[in-house]
């Protein structure tokens, strides 16, 4: 999935070198596994020839042509709205809701393409999560839970701030922040190609300049950057450990002690750990948790 990923959809091993963003120069992903195991993927992509923030900020101040075509591409690529002329699925259920995740999109070649392509995306939309949803997730950094709460407190006291504000066309202030257009306050950015194609949740921003992209800058290098120690490589260093205080020979009533909190520690961690499917096969199969181009 990945593969296909960056050699098609970011276009490097595509003739023409071109993939839904233009033509990328550098790519760097990390893989990271949730509590429950799932696996999901923070990448930072580079486009070639992109203009520094600063430039690109000083030539969309000077040439109003150029920032016009600036924000019709940043528009065309990442979205913050719901189709038109679509629906919600009928029924909530998670049933349902797997099914439409589990469809083959419409062919382009169908006679109906034109009205069948738009409402699938808009099923995938909803059924991928990209449609935020309050739950107790977006509580879990306040001494509150969520059935608590009204519908106001609920959006002001959510952790990830949505709903955010709308925003009627895409504006640059003073500072070089770009605000793109937002008809819908619960829409987490997306790129229609990707969530039609890869039917899963994404959350896809444009790093440029302002204060809230120097605080996304650090948030995004702390993920991509963070060391991922596996958990054998753990185990190995607590056995290790144990083994040499058991053949240290004799042991004072203290270091007895250490050893064996340091040997019920292991125990508990061997049988308390959780490893999902998909963390198993990746080891198994010698999978990294990382990916770039170099």
């Amino acid at each position: 999935m990945v593969d296909q990923f960056t050699s098609v959809f970011l276009g490097f091993e595509r003739e023409c070198k071109r993939g839904v963003f233009g033509r990328v120069k550098h790519y760097y992903g990390v893989f990271e596994a949730q509590n429950r195991g799932s696996l999901h993927l923070h990448i930072l992509i580079w486009l070639e020839g992109a203009l520094s923030p600063k430039l690109l900020q000083e030539k969309a101040v000077a040439d109003e042509h150029f920032k016009r075509q600036l924000f019709a591409w940043m528009e065309s690529i990442i979205r913050h709205d719901l189709p038109s002329n679509t629906h919600s699925i009928a029924s909530p259920s998670k049933l349902v809701q797997k099914q439409c995740l589990m469809c083959h999109p419409p062919h382009p070649d169908d006679a109906n393409f034109d009205i069948s392509s738009p409402q699938f995306l808009r099923e995938i939309l909803d059924a991928s999560g990209q449609v935020h949803a309050h739950n107790e997730t977006c509580y879990k950094k306040t001494p509150y839970s969520m059935v608590t709460l009204d519908d106001q407190a609920r959006d002001r006291l959510c952790r990830f701030n949505y709903p955010v504000d709308l925003v009627p066309v895409t504006v640059m202030d003073e500072n070089g922040k770009i605000s793109l257009k937002r008809d819908n306050g619960r829409v987490v950015g997306y790129n229609p190609t990707l969530s039609g194609s890869f039917q899963c949740n994404t959350d896809l921003k444009f790093i440029g300049s302002g204060p809230l992209t120097m605080a996304l800058s650090i948030y995004m290098t702390l993920y991509t950057a963070k060391s991922d120690i596996s958990s054998a490589v753990i185990m190995s260093a607590l056995a290790a450990a144990t083994k040499l205080l058991r053949e240290a020979g004799p042991l004072s009533s203290e270091e007895e002690r250490c050893r064996k909190l340091l040997l019920k520690t292991l125990n508990q961690i061997n049988g308390w750990r959780e490893l999902s499917g998909q963390q198993v096969a990746c080891s198994l199969l010698g999978i990294g948790n990382h990916v770039t181009d170099t």
